[in-house]
């Protein structure tokens, strides 16, 4: 897995063939066909993999009891956060999104883990503390920003004080609540 990722990284999805992953992983081509029927097994358990290891971070200390706006803007620096220490995850998850891998079974995959943010934000809207948008709408206007803004200080080093993301994350969230 580190090695296919690894090599997305570096070459993209579409240029990382088994031969590269074993030579990357140090081991036979062999060895990778022996725990993988094909690239397309390892690219979307890989997906599966970053998809949940994302969404567990990203959720963690999500506290129902705090005020809406303090807990959604924790949310929103999450998702920057693990954009940020996670850029080959975020690298692949971007590229597999954008391929021909990225398949109904695999929207399906997404669609349960975008279920557990619905979740969350359903109490919300129904409590008025947030606009009542789809998910798509609300993923635009606030994570992919966080997400957009991760890239941009790890590809070309513009960084934010804490403050100064602190301000970007509230107005971002703030787009999103009543």
């Amino acid at each position: 897995m580190d090695a296919t990722l690894d090599l997305v990284a570096t070459v993209g999805l579409l240029k990382t063939t088994i031969s590269k992953i074993s030579r990357q992983a140090e081991c036979s081509p062999g060895i990778v066909y022996h725990h993988f029927n094909s690239k397309d097994d390892i690219v979307n358990l890989l997906y599966e993999v970053v998809l949940d290891e994302m969404t567990t971070y990203v959720v963690k200390g999500y506290d129902t009891d705090e005020p809406f706006l303090t807990r959604f803007k924790r949310f929103w620096i999450r998702i920057y956060e693990y954009h940020l220490s996670h850029p080959k995850n975020a690298v692949f998850f971007e590229q597999f999104k954008n391929s021909s891998y990225y398949t109904p079974a695999m929207e399906a995959v997404s669609a349960k883990y975008l279920q557990v943010y619905a979740d969350m934000f359903e109490a919300d809207a129904a409590a008025k503390h947030m606009a009542s948008y789809p998910l798509e709408v609300i993923q635009a206007l606030t994570w992919d920003v966080a997400k957009n803004l991760a890239r941009v200080h790890a590809k070309q080093g513009i960084r934010f004080d804490d403050d100064t993301l602190n301000e970007i994350a509230e107005r971002s969230c703030k787009s999103v609540s009543l």
